[in-house]
């Protein structure tokens, strides 16, 4: 009798362990059953249920709710047996069964069918009717917003939306305790999606659950469920980009083989941020990159673009005269510096100097300017701090558009300000200095702002469902204490277009519309020979609009001219597809 109880206690206790006690801490270690069940389950967002991302002109950057067709990997066995049915799908979408066959058999996880060209293409509600009737197994007409898209523009600035308990967990646990969020709940972990997770989230969320094998493979036909999750309607975030501008810099980017770069668009006017692309793309990421790290927001070594720092700190403190000219050997024995031409510039000016991008000119005047001076100088420009919108909205005393903006770097905390050879590489860009290339773009557009820095948006308001905005980001410029003086921005403006037409950027000299700009080559990693390759600048010369930012990161070739070709086709992708708007 001992035994018995002793064994029906042991039962007991197994399952309380099992079925109750995993239940009782669910709410503070996330719910254990739920996770080991998805452990064994895949999970396809039909709709997110969250709040649209809208260009500034209120196109949607996270996609439009409509009926799409999503198809799972089909076995040997399921074509055998719904043959008929597959091939009616085929037709109703406009492919042929061998079309149809050949693009299904390639996926491998499930995705919403794509066109002939592979781009995504929605169903009438006719052909969804139609599809439902026919019930195939793994094929599913469904009313879906497909934010996951990996075509979808600006995927970076976006950001990712993703199943993460552990982490709604820390960033809002009254939400978490009080069940607005669930073990299953998806939340923004980069981008806007994160930045504005408090108001992009709260719609019914639509997900299509399935069994997967041990490689994490679909079985198709296997407990196949839908799981629905209801909240308030959310709100949605319009932001300062404009598709047309990023598409230009995205296609040009990917016209061009960049594998790592970025580049940023400004409107002179306002400061807003138009466009922001970055590579890898989610398809072409190497094993040790991570996609999702927006590039456009890293620092990295920034050459000679850093000069137009350099160039507004001499003129405006007066360190350089006008019509003062230097020397330039090729070399500055004393630190070991090389000029880009051997043998040296020989005399020249301050603005032949920069659009020539003399090192030795440079560093000389860098000595002049010193180290103090130099650093107050660039963080005036918003180089060398995080420089993007920043304040109070509603509780939230720093909110921050894009929290994954790194601050980049004048001077180490190791080096001197008074380390003469220090501050010599520091005015040309290199040492311990590291630029974002927003800060870059940024850098340009402070040449057109009258002394002031502007804090460029990515973001203008957060709108309610009707449309009724609810917040609007004021625009917002650095604090100092003096502004740059004007004659300093138009002489630096000045020597950007030199450079197009008589220096490092003459490649520039054949676009369709006259532009300003400055090269840059940093040389990177340990042993100094791989590169990064710059070009920021502006146009169109006569009225300005636009500045742009361009980088390849760590290329092999220190003649690697793409950067220039990038920014030429992005400046004049801008004027044609934006032509005739007004300024700002």
């Amino acid at each position: 009798m001992l035994l018995v109880a002793a064994f029906c206690g042991i039962l007991f206790r197994l399952y309380w362990i099992q079925m109750i006690a995993v239940h009782s801490f669910s709410r503070e270690e996330a719910d254990l059953i739920t996770e080991a069940e998805e452990q064994q389950s895949g999970v396809f967002m039909v709709d997110s249920g969250r709040g649209q991302i809208l260009d500034r002109n209120g196109i949607s950057l996270t996609g439009e709710r409509d009926w799409r067709l999503i198809v799972f990997p089909l076995s040997e066995s399921q074509w055998r047996v719904d043959t008929d049915k597959l091939n009616r799908v085929a037709r109703i979408i406009g492919l042929s069964p061998r079309e149809f066959r050949e693009t299904v058999k390639a996926l491998r996880r499930p995705q919403v069918l794509h066109d002939r060209k592979g781009k995504e293409e929605a169903l009438s509600e006719k052909q969804a009717e139609a599809i439902q009737e026919l019930e195939v197994p793994g094929v599913y007409a469904l009313k879906t917003d497909y934010r996951q898209d990996p075509d979808r523009l600006a995927r970076q600035v976006i950001g990712r939306v993703e199943r993460n308990p552990f982490l709604i967990r820390e960033r809002y646990p009254d939400e978490w305790t009080n069940g607005r969020y669930q073990a299953h709940s998806r939340i923004g972990v980069t981008g806007l999606e994160a930045a504005f997770e408090p108001f992009l989230r709260g719609g019914r969320q639509h997900l299509l659950t399935y069994i997967t094998d041990g490689g994490g493979r679909p079985l198709n036909g296997l407990h196949m469920a839908t799981r629905e999750s209801g909240g308030a309607i959310p709100y949605r975030v319009v932001s300062t980009l404009d598709q047309r501008a990023q598409r230009v810099a995205e296609k040009n980017l990917e016209e061009a083989g960049v594998t790592e770069g970025a580049v940023v668009v400004q409107d002179l006017a306002s400061g807003d941020i138009l466009a922001m692309a970055s590579r890898p793309s989610l398809e072409s990421a190497g094993k040790n990159q991570n996609p999702w790290n927006n590039r456009a927001l890293m620092e990295m070594t920034p050459g000679s673009i850093f000069k137009t720092v350099t160039a507004v700190a001499a003129l405006d403190t007066g360190k350089v005269k006008p019509g003062e000219t230097f020397d330039c050997n090729g070399h500055l024995g004393r630190y070991g510096m090389k000029d880009s031409k051997p043998g040296g510039h020989g005399r020249q000016s301050l603005e032949e100097a920069y659009a020539n991008s003399c090192n030795v000119v440079f560093a000389r005047v860098a000595e002049r300017v010193g180290g103090k001076t130099l650093k107050d100088y660039a963080h005036r420009m918003g180089v060398g701090e995080r420089i993007l919108w920043s304040g109070p909205v509603f509780k939230e005393k720093d909110f921050r558009q894009l929290p994954q903006e790194q601050t980049g770097l004048i001077f180490s905390k190791e080096t001197s300000l008074e380390d003469s050879g220090a501050v010599a590489q520091t005015g040309i860009g290199q040492r311990d200095v590291k630029v974002t290339p927003l800060q870059a773009v940024n850098m340009v557009t402070t040449l057109f702002q009258e002394g002031k820095t502007l804090n460029p948006r990515i973001a203008r308001e957060i709108q309610r469902p009707d449309g009724e905005v609810l917040y609007r980001f004021p625009p917002h410029a650095l604090k100092t204490e003096k502004k740059i003086a004007s004659f300093a921005l138009e002489r630096v403006r000045h020597m950007m277009r030199l450079a197009v037409t008589d220096g490092t950027a003459r490649s520039l000299q054949g676009a369709s519309l006259a532009l300003g700009a400055k090269t840059g080559t940093a040389q990177v990693g340990p042993d100094k020979d791989t590169y990064n390759k710059w070009m920021v600048g502006y146009g169109p010369y006569e009225k300005p609009r636009f500045a742009a930012a361009v980088v390849i990161r760590s290329v092999r070739d220190s003649g690697d001219m793409r950067a220039h070709e990038v920014f030429r086709k992005v400046m004049e992708g801008l004027e044609k597809e934006l032509k005739g708007e007004k300024k700002g």
